[in-house]
């Protein structure tokens, strides 16, 4: 299997629009920091992969970390690190399956975002 690791960040900033375009939050406002999205695409580029599924899950793993950890955006920045991973995913040839509730992945994703505050 060969990955394929064609998200940009384009297609990371314009996740986060239709994200913040969905009004799920009256406080979502988007905007981008650029520097933090370049510390994402610096970890993401920077996971070493084998072509395997094991590496595959790594690597989307690694993107969706990456996005909670560094808050590029002011908002939907969890909510984004989904949909893009999903996306990632779904150009391998995979699907993303959340559980309904997404307790799990939302808990997950604080602590990440925690462990950059902390």
């Amino acid at each position: 299997m060969k990955i394929i690791c064609n998200i940009t960040k384009q297609d990371v900033i314009e996740t986060n629009q239709r994200v913040i375009n969905l009004h799920l939050d009256e406080l979502d406002v988007f905007c981008v920091r650029q520097d933090a999205l370049d510390d994402v695409f610096k970890i993401f580029d920077n996971v070493d992969v084998a072509d395997d599924l094991q590496d595959l899950i790594k690597k989307g793993a690694y993107l969706m970390a990456s996005i909670a950890w560094a808050q590029p955006f002011c908002a939907g920045n969890k909510r984004t690190a989904s949909l893009i991973t999903a996306t990632f995913f779904h150009h391998n040839g995979f699907e993303m399956v959340i559980p309904e509730d997404g307790k799990e992945l939302r808990k997950l994703l604080y602590e990440i975002q925690d462990e950059r505050q902390a």
